[in-house]
C-alpha cells in the first residue's frame, strides 16, 4: 500500500498549494509496480507541474499516464490525461491543439464532472479569443454541473473564470462580486493557489476603480504564495499586473523592472499570453520613460503575439497604442 499511501500524499501536499513536495511525491510513485497507482501518478505529476508552469514536462508525464492508462483500457483516465495536455496547450497559446485535445476528452468520458472540466476549458479559449458571451454561458454551464456533481474545487474555479469574463465585459460591480466569492471560498477552502490568482485577478477590477495600493498589495500576498508553492508563471502574472498598477501610479522604474521580469519567466515557461501582455505594458512603460525606439519595438512584439493568439481586442488596443506617440501611451484600457 505504500503506493497508493505515497499518492495520497502527494494529493494533499498539492491541495496545500505545495507543489515542490507534490511533484517530489508523485514522482517516487511512478516507479512502483502497480501500473494502474504508477499511471495515476504520472497523471498528477502532470497536473502538478503544469501548475508549476513547467509545460515540457507536464506534457512528458501525461504522455506516461495516456500509454499506462490506455494499455490498462481506463478510459477516463485517458479522458483525463487529455484535458490535461489540453491545459498545457492552452497555457502555450496553442488553441487548436488544445481543442483537439479537449475534444478527445469529451468523446471519451461518460463523467458529467469530467464534462463540466472539459467545458470550463473551452470557455477559457473563448474568453481569450474574444467571444465574451459564449465564455460566460461555458462557465456557468461548467458551475452547473461542478454543482450538481459536488465538486466544489472547480466550482470555485468556474465563480473565478466568471469573473474574469465579467472583467473583460467591463461589469466591474459583477466581476468583484464574482472575485470576492471565489476569495472566499478558496480561503475557506485553503486553496492557497486560488487564493493567489483570485487576488492577481481582481487587480483589474482594483485599478479600474483607481484603487492601485490596493492593488499593489494584492499582487504582494499573491507573491508570497506563489514563492511557497514553487508557481513561476502564476509569480510572473503578479509581477505583471504589480508593474502594470506602479506604472498607473507614476512609479515607472519600478514597473519597468517587475514586468521585464514578468517577460522573462514568460518567455523561459512559453507562457504566449503572458508574454504578450507583459510585452504590452513594457512598451507602454518604455514608452513614458522616454525611450521611443524601446516602445514601439515592444509593442509590435505584442500585437505579433496577441495576433497568434487570435486575441482580437487585445490586438486592435495594441495597434491604436502604435498609433499615438510614445509619451501619450498608456497602461489603462
Amino acid at each position: 500500500m505504500i503506493g497508493p499511501e505515497q499518492l495520497a500524499a502527494g494529493e494533499r501536499a498539492e491541495a496545500a498549494g505545495d507543489f515542490l513536495t507534490a511533484a517530489a511525491t508523485y514522482r517516487s510513485v511512478t516507479t512502483v509496480g502497480d501500473e494502474s497507482v504508477a499511471a495515476d501518478a504520472y497523471f498528477c505529476l502532470g497536473r502538478v507541474t503544469w501548475r508549476q508552469g513547467r509545460f515540457d514536462a507536464a506534457l512528458l508525464a501525461f504522455e506516461s499516464a495516456r500509454a499506462l492508462a490506455a494499455r490498462l483500457g481506463d478510459t477516463e483516465l485517458v479522458a483525463r490525461v487529455e484535458n490535461g495536455i489540453g491545459a498545457v496547450h492552452y497555457a502555450r497559446g496553442q488553441y487548436a491543439q488544445a481543442r483537439r485535445a479537449y475534444g478527445s476528452a469529451a468523446r471519451t468520458t461518460a463523467s458529467d464532472m469530467m464534462r463540466g472540466k472539459i467545458i470550463l476549458n473551452l470557455g477559457v479559449i473563448e474568453n481569450i479569443e474574444g467571444n465574451f458571451p459564449v465564455a460566460r454561458e461555458h462557465y456557468e454551464e461548467a458551475f452547473r454541473l461542478f454543482q450538481a456533481t459536488g465538486d466544489q474545487a472547480s466550482a470555485l474555479l468556474a465563480v473565478h473564470n466568471l469573473g474574469m469574463v465579467q472583467a473583460d465585459l467591463e461589469r466591474w460591480d459583477a466581476a468583484d462580486a464574482s472575485f470576492l466569492t471565489a476569495l472566499d471560498l478558496a480561503t475557506r477552502a485553503g486553496n492557497r493557489e486560488m487564493i493567489a490568482k483570485t487576488l492577481v485577478n481582481r487587480c483589474e477590477v482594483l485599478v479600474q476603480r483607481g484603487s492601485l495600493r490596493d492593488a499593489v498589495d494584492h499582487c504582494d500576498e499573491a507573491l508570497r504564495i506563489y514563492a511557497d508553492v514553487g508557481d513561476e508563471v502564476g509569480r510572473g502574472e503578479a509581477l505583471r499586473w504589480r508593474g502594470h498598477a506602479l506604472g498607473c501610479m507614476g512609479e515607472l522604474a519600478p514597473a519597468e523592472r517587475g514586468v521585464q521580469e514578468a517577460l522573462h519567466i514568460a518567455v523561459r515557461s512559453g507562457s504566449r499570453l503572458l508574454e504578450a501582455e507583459a510585452a504590452r505594458d513594457l512598451g507602454v512603460l518604455r514608452g513614458l520613460l522616454g525611450d521611443a525606439p524601446g516602445s514601439s519595438k515592444m509593442l509590435e512584439r505584442a500585437l505579433a503575439l496577441f495576433e497568434g493568439l487570435s486575441a482580437a481586442r487585445e490586438s486592435a488596443a495594441v495597434t491604436a497604442l502604435l498609433a499615438l506617440p510614445a509619451p501619450e501611451r498608456s497602461l489603462r484600457r
